[in-house]
């Protein structure tokens, strides 16, 4: 498939991409993702914790966050045609969302934040400066000891077909920065193809790093053999977790 003839990604905050993301295939993620995230957050401490859901999208992780293990979630996106679904379709006391710039938390206080988490949300900007700024914020409104754990799609898995997604046309290599095509699956059988970017693993470790985290811990969380790729060992995303100093 040539360049003129692949389907054009959708521009994330629109409302037919919001669309997309509400009928979304969502398996491997609630399969691989939600469990290691929900391991590395833990439960609260006490009364009144606080997890932040940074690109919280349609709120199907702030939800089980929420009602799973008892937090009460902010999730943020910079996406007022997503959130309306959030607040639609995954209601709860307990979760408040909130529109923002993907960039400025600063309605937070300092070290007010007792876990943070954000899922497949760097790979959809192509503004490391962006990236380094949000980063840099997490890390100032968690607490001492609070866990960060940034969940993204495999950059060493590119090209493979999984069962709801692929990352990059096969076949393809890709630099860092660079613009990847990516399929997702939806409920009904068809695809959609969205805007995603390239960045090596020591990207994501620089933009931790670079914002005062610890080196983070890394984990590619394996699929079962029945749905795994012909021939192939890897996976479709990757987990970082680190902890404020």
């Amino acid at each position: 498939m040539t360049a003129s003839d692949r389907p054009q990604a959708l521009a994330w905050d629109t409302p037919a991409a919001a669309a997309a993301y509400r009928n979304r295939d969502m398996r491997l993620a609630r399969q691989l993702i939600f469990p290691a995230v929900l391991d590395r957050v833990g439960v609260p401490r006490g009364p009144g914790a606080t997890v932040l859901d940074v690109g919280c999208g349609t709120g199907a992780l702030a939800l089980e966050l929420a009602q799973a293990c008892g937090w009460s979630v902010q999730g943020v996106d910079p996406s007022a045609h997503i959130l309306d679904i959030a607040r639609a379709d995954r209601a709860d006391p307990r979760v408040d969302y909130r529109l923002f710039d993907g960039r400025s938390l600063a309605w937070i206080p300092d070290g007010s934040i007792d876990a943070a988490v954000c899922c497949l949300v760097y790979c959809t900007d192509p503004d490391d400066t962006r990236l380094a700024a949000l980063t840099a914020e997490i890390h100032r409104v968690l607490r001492p000891g609070a866990p960060y754990v940034l969940a993204d799609l495999n950059p060493d898995a590119v090209g493979e077909r999984f069962a709801t997604l692929r990352f990059g046309d096969e076949g393809a290599s890709y630099s860092e920065g660079d613009p990847v095509p990516t399929v997702l699956r939806q409920l009904d059988g068809t695809s959609v193809t969205t805007a995603c970017y390239y960045r090596p693993l020591s990207a994501y470790r620089a933009l931790l790093t670079g914002a005062g985290f610890p080196a983070p811990a890394t984990d590619t969380p394996a699929l079962p053999d029945s749905d795994r790729p012909a021939g192939s060992g890897l996976a479709p995303y990757l987990i970082l977790d680190t902890t404020r100093r």
